[in-house]
């Protein structure tokens, strides 16, 4: 089960790998085995990355309409990619909470169904 911290660290490796394709030096050391998807066609990937030290990165690739998510470790210095996990998140996102801290979801959905009908939100009930 994932930890709090390797949520954050998938969630921030979608947008730092955009930040990679956008120009950065290490990914344009790796030529693309097939073109880029026509425009248009409705393919698009979310791709984050985020540094892990001075030589690594931890690249996140999300594939929305599949619901798959792969997350890399890229090193600078020689360009390798090395795939460390993927995972089909179609479950995961029906969760609607899991090492959540308190107040939960439903909890706060309470408060706000019993507050709206006897004070307004941010003010004590009379």
């Amino acid at each position: 089960m994932a930890r709090p911290q390797q949520l954050a660290w998938i969630g921030s490796g979608v947008l730092a790998f955009a930040a990679l394709a956008a120009g950065s030096r290490w990914v344009w050391a790796q030529r693309a085995a097939f073109p880029p998807p026509a425009q248009g066609s409705g393919s698009s990937l979310w791709i984050h990355a985020t540094p892990l030290d001075d030589r690594q990165q931890l690249l996140l690739v999300v594939d929305p309409q599949l619901r798959n998510a792969a997350v890399y470790h890229v090193d600078g210095p020689t360009g390798s990619l090395v795939l460390k996990s993927t995972r089909n998140i179609t479950w995961d996102l029906m969760v609607g909470d899991f090492n959540a801290q308190e107040p939960k979801p439903a909890a706060l959905r309470r408060m706000l169904e019993v507050g709206t009908e006897t004070a307004p939100i941010g003010q004590n009930p009379p």
